[in-house]
């Protein structure tokens, strides 16, 4: 099928939020601190939050690497909350090679941390590197390259209500070249509002 493509609509995303929600809260206590990974968990994290029928706490932590699908990361902002003996959430807008998620969950554990769980929205598990634990995840694809919903291209398309699959290489030559054929079709379809639903079985059964 051509590119790009609606891969995710608002409505199956926001469905499937709700399910992991519903998920959280039957596993965690009041008191529980959820961990959102910038910049990319941000769109996910506020809608899930808001599906945990918990009394919980947020923070964030925000990573760099030093060179890329390398596994060298530094940590560019630490969690403020006391972690001691509490129950923590790693949110993740995608989890891929498993670098960051590795890397995380021992620096967590490292606060003496009662349980640490990762909560993904998106799993491309076809691009593992680590074998990493992945506790919650809302879907499994691997499509080549994805933007919407807090995934991005050069910090575009973060802010789009739904996921499309597009062709990373055409879109960076059309960038180079100062065209927007290719990412005016993007936002077409964001603001469309068809519901492409969930690729087969790209959706993680609850």
């Amino acid at each position: 099928m051509s590119l790009p493509r609606l891969l995710h609509s608002p409505e199956s995303i926001a469905e499937r939020v709700g399910e992991l929600g519903a998920e959280l809260t039957e596993v965690l206590d009041d008191g529980a601190v959820i961990v959102g990974v910038l910049k990319g968990c941000l769109p996910f994290l506020a809608d899930l939050v808001r599906c945990i029928d918990r009394r919980i706490e947020i923070d964030f932590v925000a990573l760099s690497a030093f060179a890329p699908d390398s596994g060298r990361i530094r940590l560019t902002r630490d969690i403020a909350a006391d972690v001691t003996d509490r129950q923590v959430v790693l949110v993740e807008g995608v989890v891929d090679t498993g670098f960051r998620v590795d890397f995380l969950r021992r620096h967590l554990v490292g606060h003496c941390t009662s349980e640490v769980r990762v909560c993904t929205l998106f799993d491309r598990s076809d691009r593992r590197v680590l074998p990493v634990q992945v506790d919650h995840a809302g879907f499994v694809f691997d499509e080549g390259f994805v933007v919407g919903y807090g995934l991005d291209h050069q910090g575009l398309y973060r802010n789009l209500s739904c996921v499309v699959a597009v062709d990373l290489t055409a879109l960076e030559a059309e960038r180079r070249a100062g065209r927007t054929e290719m990412a005016d079709e993007v936002l077409r379809l964001a603001g469309s509002g068809a519901d492409a639903g969930p690729e087969e079985g790209s959706r993680v059964p609850a």
